[in-house]
């Protein structure tokens, strides 16, 4: 009924398995033809001359906290995401210096590093366009079409997007609550936080895993390898292993400098992990923006296959 998928736009083209700041899932409804115009909820495109169709059972939309996100994966596992600036129609222009953006990625590939707009020395690199055509407020449904280049600073590959187009794709305007027995806390600047939604995925042998506020506001995520042992583990976005990542706001995507990662438990057989962290975040970029202290971090998550 729901897929959850994320998406961190950090610096340094952050990891696939971080492909979303927002949180975001939808509750699928049967779809249906209407007016000719296509199957309602679909999400499709072609990328490099070749259909990307979203799976039924992955793709969806959100609006929180002031910004638009439609996320999907086909049944091959590549993942599409693009968040605009903001919740109303309009066409939204994606490029290098834009707050709207949008990223790809092989879930299943060893390359860990994504696609984006946002990446490119200028606009025949990497940028285009989203037109939001539609906001239905009552059935909570909006559509859409796109096209856009998305580029790889890490080995200037490039991937061309064409004919995309979302159409009474269902979106929702706040996260579920977090499962009884899920946890993610911590001290942010010595004010006491805890995640009031929390989902964990597992993407090509990495875990990812993100605690925000319902409204989306706010999020703190954790990235290890998903068969991390118990111990101690130095948390450095340089070394791309063990990381910690930390949104104050949805437009400020910061990450782990410096600190310290110890798992306590981690069962391969339940699926379950439980663990301490502390981390300095940064804008790795050099950026102007107030680095956050993240202290008497504790996790404990349910991380299904």
């Amino acid at each position: 009924m729901s897929k959850r998928v994320y998406r961190f736009d950090a610096p340094a083209r952050l990891l696939v398995l971080a492909l979303g700041l927002l949180a975001m899932f939808s509750c699928r409804k049967e779809v249906s033809v209407e007016n000719g115009s296509g199957p309602a909820g679909d999400f499709r495109a072609q990328i490099n001359g070749v259909e990307w169709i979203a799976a039924d059972t992955a793709k969806g939309a959100s609006m929180l906290a002031g910004l638009t996100n439609i996320t999907g994966i086909s049944a091959d596992h590549k993942q599409l995401s693009i968040t605009l600036s903001d919740t109303v129609t309009g066409v939204y222009s994606l490029n290098q210096g834009s707050t709207s953006y949008a990223a790809y990625a092989d879930n299943d590939s060893s390359d860990i590093y994504a696609f984006s707009t946002s990446q490119g020395a200028d606009t025949s690199q990497a940028g285009g366009l989203v037109i939001l055509t539609e906001i239905d407020r009552v059935k909570m449904t909006i559509s859409g079409t796109f096209f856009f280049k998305l580029f790889r600073d890490i080995d200037s590959h490039q991937k061309i997007i064409t004919s995309g187009v979302f159409y009474k794709l269902s979106y929702a305007n706040s996260l579920p609550t977090a499962k009884s027995t899920d946890t993610l806390q911590a001290s942010i600047d010595g004010s006491s936080w805890t995640a009031q939604s929390i989902d964990a995925q597992v993407v090509s042998g990495q875990l990812g895993i993100a605690g925000s506020l319902v409204n989306g506001s706010q999020t703190v995520g954790l990235i290890m390898p998903t068969l991390i042992a118990p111990g101690s583990y130095d948390m450095d976005f340089t070394l791309g292993t063990f990381i910690g990542l930390y949104n104050p706001t949805p437009t400020v995507s910061l990450a782990s400098s410096k600190g310290t990662l110890t798992i306590l438990a981690n069962s391969v057989r339940t699926h379950r992990i439980r663990g301490n962290f502390q981390f300095l975040a940064t804008d790795l970029q050099g950026g102007p923006t107030t680095s956050h202290n993240l202290t008497n971090g504790f996790f404990s998550i349910y991380y299904g296959q």
